[in-house]
């Protein structure tokens, strides 16, 4: 069996894909994979068992940013710098963030796995400054993240 980090490595590029589909059809919001992105560090042939790993943990992400997008925007709203909202943010940008920032806050994944997967995603999927500027905003997430969690308003959806 593949290592589980890497099962959820590959999640993490199918939730950003869903979330970025998502992002130019609002009215898809249910969770739809056909295939595994092509990517050269992916094996050829994956087991049922191993593409399933994947696609669960990529719902599970896919879903819980649909449902608390209200709350992870306020969140990356009060990170970024004066003037920049996650409204104003390319559409990748935007997506990675609110990957990153729900898997930090809401599955508790450690910030610097979270970072580290993030600037991949955005080197892999964004334009060239995508890594630095997602770097910076999460960081700024990160080192609040108690405090910019216990203010933020409560999800709609709950």
């Amino acid at each position: 069996m593949i290592k589980k980090n890497f099962l959820r490595s590959m999640g993490r590029a199918y939730a950003l894909q869903a979330l970025y589909q998502n992002e130019l059809n609002p009215q898809t919001r249910e969770f739809q994979w056909e295939g595994a992105p092509e990517e050269e560090e992916t094996p050829n042939q994956l087991s049922s068992e191993e593409q399933k790993v994947a696609v669960d943990f990529a719902r599970l992400l896919y879903e819980g940013v649909v449902d608390r997008k209200g709350e992870i925007d306020h969140i990356l709203n009060a990170a970024f710098d004066k003037g920049r909202t996650i409204e104003l943010t390319a559409p990748v940008d935007r997506c990675v963030l609110r990957l990153a920032a729900y898997e930090m806050l809401f599955v508790k994944t450690p910030r610097a796995v979270v970072i580290s997967q993030a600037i991949e995603l955005g080197a892999k999927f964004g334009d060239v400054r995508t890594s630095a500027f997602v770097n910076g905003v999460l960081d700024q997430i990160g080192r609040g993240s108690n405090s910019i969690a216990e203010n933020a308003p409560p999800s709609s959806d709950a």
